[in-house]
């Protein structure tokens, strides 16, 4: 036999295996990716809130709208100039300029203190024929010309060109030398990863936010870009690292902790109107944006456009730089768990998924997952800098896991049901179903009939079989052919099949009133029909007995035991006690205990006795009247092993010889005399009564008929 402890063991470690394994492939395959939802709400509650090593400088509305773009650029560069030498340590200007500018046009220097421009105007020289001709304005020459020991510490985006114009054209000859030898030019690229969200800032060297950093941190610059484990490939093979955003700002702010600085007063013509604002930005590093800070360019979808309960805004490029640099230099990226710890918590909840599949209820398990599902999003919420907790991949677990185990009870339930059904009695199921969680049955007293039928001949017939199968097979064929109708038409509840032996009861089990006659004459009339078609199934079953086992049972054999094999029924009624029967920590069986149990079983053995195949006791006189059956009083007896006696009746149909009016009555005058004592004048018993008269003329001979006219059986 299967050691069932250790089926049940194994099914639980391979359930748990089988969820964690499950949980792991997850991670493995996909990442955080399905939990971008949830970590980029966590992101924007956890946002940046402070930009300390970076400051942004833009466009403001201060530079009067005659100025374009290209006419700003010597503002921007008068602004580096100044930035660099105030202490700033370093610029990238976040514009894509080309070098082929036009020089022809005028260019604005600085910005007035009335808010006028000064400008940098083409001039007129002469030429033939009293013409003028136009040369290039000062600043047109070289719009983004500063001074030398500034372009050491400035960078800017790709050109928009590929020409092989000098780089320093837009810097002035001076810068020549100034200029490194790989150029000027640093990335500005977004980086993402199989999707339109940016969320990653870009390690590559060539890079805007690489270059800045370096400027602004020298001497830590290679720690802070060492390869981490939790760094990630991008698309086109690119590093890449998690960043934490700061909320988009649509204004200028030059107060408050992080700086959005307009150009206008950096730019200022007056140099002391810019020397408080060039104070606040020593020792960062300064992107340039040559747009207003509210104009809808250079915008990207980040968290803070998409997340749950998030802005909905979209950051500006620079602002996405300015955060990556922060990240980079504060090295807050936010970071998934340690391998080890993420396993830890994966074989955690692999174990309470076990634990809970096998003691929790469907809806318990849901609310369980839940806490976890909000226990995760707490560490990701709260947790500083570890904010990627690996939540689908979490709860794959814990839900595969619990999953396996309710689909496992699932099956047993199934299995068990059918067993039940096939094991116990539908109206004890039904009530035992009915109880409370954790609600034990209590036992009660209740009014039955009991009826019980038994084989006559069966040892005999055991011994002459011999091989355990075909007696089996034999008593399985009986009851499927008879007994099966008792419960199945008459609602008849098993109590038990003991060898040849079948015991079933009537009971309103489900009721709290025992004592309404309605009640009572409903199962009365079940039963006694009941017992009526068993005893015709009975007779039936004996009589094809020969030609169903003819192939089976050697003819000798079989015709022994057709001759001797035969049942009997007995029924009574009366107040039963229904419990829970054997020790209270072993298997136990729900049935019925009583007097009516007992003596059903002794008035059943009398029917090898009398001529009759069912023997009754108690008071189904209102039954057998609407029933149309008949019965005839065989006497007042006291069985064996009771003390108080009771009238017992024959049972059958009235279209039975034995039932006939003119034969009970004249059976009733006969065992009326001799009940009273007058042996000697007998009148004559029927012939259908002569088995009924031996086994009378017999008790007397023995002596158990007393005086005052009841039956003292002495035997079984």
């Amino acid at each position: 036999m299967l050691n069932l402890a250790a089926v049940k063991k194994s099914i639980l470690l391979l359930c748990g295996c089988s969820a964690l394994l499950t949980g792991v492939i997850i991670d493995t395959v996909f990442g955080n990716k399905l939990d971008y939802w949830i970590h980029d709400s966590a992101l924007v509650f956890q946002q940046r809130t402070a930009w300390k090593y970076s400051a942004i400088v833009v466009l403001d509305d201060d530079v009067p709208y005659s100025v374009g773009r290209k006419q700003a650029l010597p503002l921007f560069a008068k602004a580096t100039e100044r930035l660099i030498a105030a202490g700033a340590k370093g610029v990238f200007l976040d514009a894509r300029v080309s070098k082929a500018q036009e020089g022809k046009m005028p260019y604005a220097q600085c910005i007035e203190t009335d808010g006028s421009v000064r400008w940098s105007t083409p001039e007129c020289s002469a030429a033939g024929n009293n013409q003028c001709l136009l040369n290039n304005s000062e600043s047109g020459n070289a719009p983004l010309k500063m001074d030398a020991t500034a372009i050491p510490f400035f960078r800017i985006a790709p050109y928009l060109d590929d020409k092989d114009e000098p780089e320093f054209l837009l810097y002035d000859w001076e810068a020549a030398d100034a200029i490194p030898i790989d150029g000027l030019n640093v990335s500005d690229r977004l980086v993402t990863k199989n999707t339109p969200i940016a969320r990653w800032l870009d390690l590559s060297e060539d890079h805007a936010v690489h270059q800045l950093v370096k400027f602004s941190q020298p001497d830590k610059f290679l720690s802070l870009y060492k390869s981490k484990p939790t760094d990630e490939l991008c698309d086109l093979e690119r590093h890449c690292r998690r960043i934490r955003l700061s909320q988009p700002i649509y204004e200028t702010k030059i107060k408050g902790k992080r700086l959005i600085i307009p150009v206008s007063l950096l730019a200022s013509c007056d140099l002391v109107i810019a020397q408080d604002t060039l104070s606040l930005l020593k020792d960062k590093v300064i992107i340039i944006q040559t747009a207003a800070p509210n104009e809808s360019t250079d915008l990207v979808v980040t968290a803070m456009t998409t997340a749950l309960l998030g802005p909905s805004l979209m950051t500006p490029g620079p602002q996405y730089l300015v955060d990556s640099i922060e990240t980079i230099i504060n090295q807050d990226s936010p970071q998934p768990p340690p391998y080890w710890l993420k396993m830890v918590l994966f074989i955690s909840i692999a174990i309470i998924s076990i634990v809970a599949g096998i003691f929790l209820g469907q809806a318990s398990l849901l609310l369980l997952g839940l806490g976890i599902f909000i226990l995760l999003c707490l560490l990701c919420f709260y947790n500083p800098i570890t904010q990627l907790w690996p939540v689908f991949s979490t709860l794959s677990i814990y839900f595969v896991g619990a999953g396996q185990l309710v689909a496992v009870h699932l099956f047993v339930g199934f299995k068990e049901r059918k067993l039940t059904k096939q094991y116990i009695p539908e109206q004890i199921h039904s009530m035992l179903m009915a109880l409370k969680i954790n609600e034990s049955f209590k036992s009660r007293r209740c009014h039955a009939v009991v009826l019980m039928s038994d084989l006559a001949g069966y040892t005999t017939v055991t011994g002459l079989l011999k091989e355990p199968g075909l007696i089996l097979e034999l008593m399985n064929d009986y009851l499927e052919e008879t007994s099966v109708v008792l419960h199945k038409k008459y609602n008849g509840i098993l109590e038990a099949y003991v060898g040849d032996l079948v015991c079933y009861y009537w009971s309103n089990l489900d009721k709290e009133d025992q004592e309404n006659p309605k009640d009572h004459l409903e199962m009365y009339k079940k039963a006694l029909n009941g017992a009526i078609e068993l005893r015709e199934l009975q007779k039936q079953f004996f009589l094809t007995l020969q030609e169903r086992y003819k192939d089976k049972i050697d003819p000798e054999t079989l015709n022994k035991i057709d001759s001797i094999i035969d049942a009997g029924i007995g029924i009574t009624t009366g107040n039963v006690i229904i419990g829970n029967l054997g020790p209270e920590k072993a298997t136990q069986k729900l049935g019925i205990l009583g007097d009516p149990l007992n003596l059903a079983a002794r008035i059943e053995g009398l029917t090898r006795l009398f001529n009759t195949d069912i023997i009754i006791a108690g008071d189904f006189l209102g039954a057998i009247e609407s029933s149309g059956l008949k019965t005839r009083r065989l006497g007042i007896m006291e069985v064996k092993g009771r003390v108080l006696p009771e009238t017992l009746y024959a049972l059958g149909r009235s279209d039975d010889e034995r039932f006939s009016a003119s034969n009970i009555a004249a059976w009733a005058q006969w065992i009326e005399q001799v009940e009273t004592g007058s042996h000697e004048s007998l009148p004559v018993c029927p012939s259908c009564y002569k088995k009924d008269e031996q086994t009378i003329k017999d008790w007397l001979t023995r002596d158990l008929l007393s005086a005052d006219g009841v039956w003292h059986l002495d035997k079984k």
